[in-house]
């Protein structure tokens, strides 16, 4: 720690507003730790793109062949593949909201050029990591367990972070505090993500069998 405190601390004779801003430098510590973080993310983000791709030609492909059931009259098979259908829209959905939680992540992390901006962006970060890491263990197990290492990561970086100035954050803040807002960071996150994404067909949508 005393490294960090070495590279990340400036002069003393300022007011709390101007250390909050001065005291943490992009070329410290923290820059390479996040570019790392920031780059794992992006590989993660990618690999959800591709896995929605195939989600969506299975959507199609199923589509094809409730509408061949349709022409031949085939009620069970029909209802079968609408059932289906619908629990791939399902995931499709889940998957997109992942992606651009995830997303919303990598770009906050973008902003963070001093201590003040790592204070603001770390936190909620690490809020939504957690948060949709949770719904990713039964369609993507290696990148739940990825993801979790990336939130331990920024985890880590927020307490260094906290620990490395001259002003005593960890003594105002208590952890309940800190967890309160990291819920309510998850819980706009998640917001957002909804009012973004096109609504997903529900079953009165499906092709109905007489």
């Amino acid at each position: 720690m005393s490294g960090f405190v070495k590279n990340w601390n400036k002069t003393d004779n300022r007011g709390i507003g101007e250390k909050v801003r001065d005291t943490v430098k992009p070329q410290g510590p923290l820059r390479p730790r996040l570019e790392s973080a920031s780059n794992r993310l992006q590989g993660q983000i990618q690999k959800m793109d591709t896995m929605l791709a195939k989600m969506r030609e299975k959507d199609s492909t199923l589509f094809r062949k409730i509408v061949d059931a349709m022409q031949k009259h085939d009620v069970d098979a029909g209802k079968i593949l609408s059932n289906e259908l619908a629990e791939v829209r399902k995931v499709t959905k889940l998957l997109s909201h992942t992606r651009m939680a995830l997303e919303q992540v990598h770009l906050r992390l973008s902003t963070i050029h001093d201590v003040g901006d790592a204070v603001v962006a770390l936190a909620p970060a690490v809020g939504a990591l957690k948060t949709v890491k949770t719904g990713l263990v039964k369609f993507m197990p290696e990148a739940e367990n990825e993801i979790g290492d990336m939130s331990n990561i920024l985890g880590n970086l927020l307490v260094d972070t906290l620990q490395g100035g001259n002003f005593s954050f960890q003594n105002d803040v208590s952890s309940e505090e800190v967890e309160k807002i990291l819920q309510e960071a998850s819980a706009v996150a998640e917001k957002n993500v909804d009012s973004r994404l096109p609504p997903v067909p529900g079953a009165e949508e499906l092709p109905r069998y007489t």
